[in-house]
């Protein structure tokens, strides 16, 4: 009796293991942000380290983010696996603030965010995080560039009513993967529905004020991201590509016929500073 109890055990666990993976093949994701929970949340960094006595009367103005919840499906190229992880999830968020209180002047922002080792639940065909979410940060800083209309102390500022729209684009491995039939914005400012054209953030933005998007991993709170959020790839910092050397170019990119000219002249003047060299040498 143990003995059958014991064959029964491995073979439960064999088939367990042969239908489980690790990694999805396959992703699909679906916006679950509505207008009614659509908003600017603040956060104050704290002091944990370097508290003195002043501490408590240094100016700590918060940071702003808007939390983007979604659902994510994974399958496997063996429909007898389910995977328990999606690998690397690219998540693109796109903002509109109004600049002024009156809301005739938009600023759109955008920053595409690499979260890893997305958690998934598996079911009976496919796996599955109807949980999860992304977040998007604004600095101090460029949250007071965001309101135009100034303000005068710093830990005034605020875009809680700013928002006027969000749109997200998800691509697993570098292609769409957002749910077919599915809505990929928001309108949270109803006044915005005529002055924001059918896939707005598509259109070029040409009305910057310097402010940008930050990732959890480029803010104070990005060793607190769990469990929140998944984590994002850089963990911390930014993924800055590198530039391109100024002024540069390639020999092969010049011009046949003036390398060669500019290499007979090279000559010519080696050539006549030898013969006046040996004509030194002769007297």
């Amino acid at each position: 009796m143990k003995r059958i109890s014991l064959l029964l055990t491995v073979a439960a666990l064999c088939g367990l293991n042969q239908a489980s993976a690790v990694s999805a093949d396959y992703a699909q994701a679906e916006l679950k942000m509505k207008a009614s929970g659509a908003q600017v949340e603040q956060v104050v960094p704290r002091a944990e380290y370097f508290v003195t006595k002043d501490t408590n009367k240094a100016v700590n103005p918060a940071w702003h983010y808007v939390r983007i919840p979604y659902s994510l499906e994974g399958k496997c190229r063996d429909a007898d696996k389910l995977p328990l992880y999606v690998d690397e999830l690219k998540v693109h968020a796109y903002l509109v603030f109004t600049a002024d209180k009156e809301g005739k002047k938009l600023i759109m922002l955008d920053k595409e965010i690499t979260y890893v080792n997305i958690p998934l639940s598996p079911k009976t065909e496919s796996s599955e995080n109807k949980n999860v979410q992304a977040a998007v940060f604004i600095s101090p800083s460029d949250a007071a560039r965001i309101c135009a209309d100034g303000s005068s102390k710093v830990d005034k500022v605020d875009l809680k009513d700013r928002l006027a729209a969000v749109a997200v684009e998800f691509k697993f491995k570098d292609a769409s993967c957002i749910k077919p039939d599915t809505e990929q914005s928001v309108l949270v400012n109803k006044k915005m529905k005529n002055r924001l054209s059918s896939q707005w953030w598509t259109k070029e933005d040409k009305k910057g004020v310097g402010a940008k998007l930050c990732s959890i991993a480029e803010t104070p709170f990005a060793p607190f991201y769990a469990p929140t959020f998944p984590p994002t790839s850089p963990m911390y910092g930014s993924s800055v590509a590198s530039a391109p050397v100024a002024d540069y170019v390639p020999a092969s990119a010049t011009d046949s016929t003036t390398t060669s000219t500019d290499s007979a002249a090279a000559e010519s003047d080696d050539s006549a500073g030898s013969k006046k060299k040996n004509k030194k040498r002769r007297k």
